[in-house]
């Protein structure tokens, strides 16, 4: 699979399926995002090939993101303490139809507007 920026100054492909698909409510998320929540895809960074300079944010002690620099897209979560993986927003995928989320995170900081209608484990 792949993706990319809006500007398309970051590319990126994937050559093996996430280990990991969740859907994530939290604040932190929403402000970067701008979004209500963001579906992100777990990958081992070995797995992932970027072209391109992304930008680093430190959101949180414990989290770092990166961004495009010129659109400022996101493109990546990473726990400080686990910087061989990255969590990458689905939407930035050319094609994210066939992710299938496997849980959501942070329910607990959802808007009360947003319902959840799947059996899906909720954190």
């Amino acid at each position: 699979m792949e993706g990319g920026c809006h500007c398309k100054a970051i590319k990126f492909s994937v050559n093996k399926d996430p280990f990991w698909v969740g859907a994530c409510y939290c604040i932190d998320c929403r402000k970067i995002s701008g979004a209500p929540y963001t579906v992100f895809a777990g990958y081992n960074k070995e797995d992932v090939v970027v072209k391109g300079n992304t930008q680093i944010y430190s959101s949180s002690g414990k989290v770092d993101r990166s961004f495009c620099g010129i659109c400022s897209s996101p493109f990546a979560y990473i726990y400080k303490d686990s910087p061989d993986k990255l969590f990458v927003p689905i939407g930035i995928f050319d094609d994210p139809s066939n992710f299938k989320i496997q849980e959501h995170i942070w329910v607990s900081q959802k808007l009360p507007w947003i319902i959840i209608h799947d059996d899906l484990p909720q954190k």
